[in-house]
């Protein structure tokens, strides 16, 4: 079963009176021929549509010899930048400053991607500005407690013990 799955078959279908080895290395030929020029016409098509790569290293983007931009972020939440740059198309590389305390990442870019790459980032700063503004689960937590104390004090001490004691 494993040798069945791991080999590749062909199967041709030759129309022919008699089938000799003229006939089948014919057929073989015209099969190679034809696997040769598919080849061709896809290695044309990712010569001029390259597929789309997202994350790379920057020696990878300096291959291919265009003019690279950066930008900084000093937010540790590096990920959701991540996410969107994918949702966008953009080909980017990140690198972490070390030698600072709060994490700063240099996001490089390819020049001809700026204003791609300015609408995600306004898209990342505005959801990172929504998260910020909204209040932390403690915050709530605690508001509710504070509020039941609250609300406790303000029952008469008998009415606490007649619903204790039913």
């Amino acid at each position: 079963m494993q040798e069945e799955v791991s080999q590749k078959s062909i199967t041709f279908i030759v129309q022919t009176g008699k089938m000799t080895g003229k006939v089948f290395l014919q057929a073989i030929e015209k099969y190679l021929a034809q696997e040769r020029q598919r080849r061709q016409l896809n290695a044309r098509e990712k010569a001029i549509h390259p597929a789309y790569k997202g994350r790379m290293t920057i020696k990878e983007m300096m291959k291919e010899r265009s003019g690279l931009a950066n930008i900084e972020i000093h937010d540790e939440h590096i990920r959701d930048f991540e996410r969107i740059a994918r949702r966008y198309g953009i080909e980017y590389a990140i690198k972490k400053e070390r030698d600072k305390t709060p994490p700063h990442y240099l996001v490089f870019f390819r020049g001809r991607d700026t204003e791609v790459l300015q609408t995600a980032f306004s898209e990342f700063v505005k959801k990172r500005l929504k998260v910020q503004e909204r209040p932390s689960l403690r915050e709530k937590l605690q508001k509710l407690r504070q509020t039941h104390k609250d609300r406790g004090a303000k029952i008469p001490e008998r009415v606490q013990r007649k619903d204790i004691v039913r």
